[in-house]
């Protein structure tokens, strides 16, 4: 859906469609996401979903306008590690989390090319929309991997809010170069730092620290550090908890070795015995499955089966378009911080006066019961739209459609098709009746 004819004439205005699920470059995310809400369906977009304030506004306004769910892809939410951590942080085995640190350190160096050059982005110097993107934008302008987690472990407008925002970053020195190296000629105007850190404090009092580093030589990674007052958690460069015996033992959990000390990580034999107590329900509805389809481990597939599982019980979604916006605003918040020898912003309050409505963040589940029924009226109807687009050729005809060389021939191909998918969807309502 990269092209503006091309989502504006299609899928986002299809009647027999619910959801739009937008992974593009970064520039067309929010257009189509507008688009879509517009003409009534709900939106799943790929991070970061909204690039300015502007949009994070627009699009809260249009899903609470339309009523309908404006859901941020934040996979990094839905890894093994961060899951079950959430379920620690909840049940109180770190104590207070009073700090977190997140982040996207991840050298993109063979990568650049492989990004699309979009053709109206004005990329005459063949940069492709990425590069691009970082050399005419300054601050974290990718900051959801690393802030998505640590945000639902402080309960992010669901008891606390954001409120101050400092960042720095350092010169360019990496991104200068590979455009000079691309072009031939001095970069002078290269906006991102190579570095970028940002530090968020919370109305609660609470910190975070944000890195953003695409250009520098250093193994991947998201950071994902939890600093409370009864234990620690921290995924990257090596995964352990620090928890004492006493702070194990005053929230259920049997310390499993002697002399069990904060000073240091958990032994194995103690770590595998918390994270199968507090194992996500996600994950054991989910997480086998996940690993053999794949997708960065796993984490794409548990994130699309989570949505779906939600939408198709009417369940609230485990992120909103708050959740959006309060993400996705670092990056302009950011940028006004340095261009302002790096200045306290205040954060907006997306909620309008909400945060502190809904006390903690949690999981919606369906009944084992409305589970089974669900899944199985999902059975019968995929089953009987599969043997309804055989039958009436439904591929072909749209096929058809896109391939009409005349405004003639489509017209006739469009008529085909409408037909053929009214008969299609009128056995497929006898069949599952």
């Amino acid at each position: 859906m990269g092209g503006k004819g091309k989502y504006q004439s299609c899928e986002c205005k299809r009647s027999d469609i619910d959801l739009v699920y937008i992974a593009a470059d970064w520039n067309h995310h929010f257009p189509v996401a507008k688009f879509a809400m517009e003409n009534g369906k709900h939106t799943a977009i790929e991070v970061p979903s909204a690039m300015n304030l502007d949009q994070c506004w627009s699009l809260i306004n249009l899903s609470e306008q339309t009523r309908k769910h404006c859901f941020i892809l934040e996979n990094c939410c839905y890894d093994y590690y961060e899951m079950n951590a959430l379920a620690m942080a909840q049940d109180g085995v770190f104590g207070d989390i009073i700090r977190a640190e997140g982040a996207y350190i991840h050298c993109l160096e063979d990568f650049w090319d492989a990004y699309w050059k979009d053709p109206a982005d004005n990329d005459k110097d063949n940069l492709h929309w990425r590069m691009k993107y970082n050399m005419e934008n300054r601050g974290d302008v990718y900051p959801t991997h690393g802030l998505g987690p640590v945000a639902q472990c402080l309960n992010i407008h669901r008891g606390d809010r954001f409120t101050t925002l400092v960042a720095m970053d350092t010169k360019s020195v990496h991104g200068k170069e590979l455009v000079e190296a691309k072009t031939g000629k001095p970069c002078n105007d290269f906006r991102n730092g190579d570095h970028t850190t940002t530090l968020i404090r919370t109305e609660n009092h609470k910190v975070i620290e944000l890195q953003h580093d695409v250009m520098n030589p250093q193994p991947y990674s998201r950071l994902y550090q939890l600093t409370g007052s009864k234990g620690f958690a921290n995924k990257y460069p090596v995964e352990g908890y620090a928890v004492d015996s006493k702070q194990l033992s005053a929230t259920g959990n049997a310390p499993k070795v002697d002399n069990l000390s904060s000073h240091s990580f958990m032994p194995d034999e103690q770590r595998k015995a918390l994270e199968e107590k507090y194992e996500s329900p996600i994950l054991k509805k989910f997480g086998k499955l996940a690993k053999e389809v794949g997708g960065h481990g796993g984490m794409d597939f548990i994130m699309c089966a989570r949505l779906i599982y939600c939408l198709q019980n009417g369940l609230p979604l485990d992120m909103d378009v708050y959740d959006l916006a309060e993400w996705c605003a670092i990056a302009e918040l950011g940028a006004i911080s340095m261009d302002n020898d790096c200045a306290p912003v205040t954060f907006p309050d997306f909620t309008r006066g909400l945060w502190n409505k809904q006390k903690g963040y949690k999981h919606a589940y369906a009944t084992p019961e409305q589970e089974a029924q669900t899944e199985a009226e999902a059975a019968a109807f995929t089953k009987a739209l599969k043997s309804a687009t055989a039958k009436f050729k439904l591929w072909n005809l749209y096929d058809n459609v896109k391939k009409a060389q005349t405004p003639a021939a489509q017209k006739k191909a469009q008529a085909a098709l409408d037909k053929a998918m009214a008969q299609a969807k009128a056995q497929v309502a006898k069949a599952t009746k």
